[in-house]
């Protein structure tokens, strides 16, 4: 089953990618064609990016970037950290910022999630991506979900 995506962090994860790989004109023509076909700007622009993400592989590397975890969803961070929640058994609810690079931050909040569980610390347990004013990770920290946010030392 794929993971449910919020439509406004597709959109805006989608634009930033292409712009990224210099290919932002791709987006523009396919949303200025739906539109010509009869839908909405919104609804033109969240069909172009879902058919984008699909096409060039984006909504696999997610859901491969998790690991072991089943991704049931992706939502847009709000603030500078980014985590990874698990929830129940295998499943996981990320929280990534709309920028180039999501795959690749998810992968290491899942690696790191690994190496928790080795350690024999698992519990319920979200990672945190360090994301303040740095494009590039500085590291990763772990914290209680549901609690207070506790941050450990980089």
């Amino acid at each position: 089953m794929a993971a449910q995506i919020d439509p406004s962090f597709l959109v805006t994860w989608v634009r930033a990618e292409l712009e990224a790989s210099g290919d932002a004109a791709a987006f523009e023509s396919l949303r200025a064609r739906a539109e010509g076909d009869g839908l909405g700007e919104e609804e033109a622009e969240l069909d172009v990016a879902g058919q984008l993400a699909e096409r060039r592989g984006l909504l696999n590397a997610l859901e491969n970037a998790a690991g072991g975890l089943w991704l049931a969803e992706v939502r847009e961070a709000r603030g500078a950290a980014e985590k990874l929640e698990r929830s129940s058994g295998a499943a996981c609810v990320a929280w990534l910022r709309a920028t180039p690079g999501a795959v690749q931050r998810l992968a290491q909040l899942s690696e790191a999630g690994k190496e928790r569980r080795r350690a024999g610390r698992p519990g319920r347990l979200c990672g945190l991506l360090d994301a303040l004013m740095n494009p590039a990770p500085r590291g990763v920290c772990w914290g209680r979900c549901r609690d207070t946010e506790l941050r450990a030392a980089e």
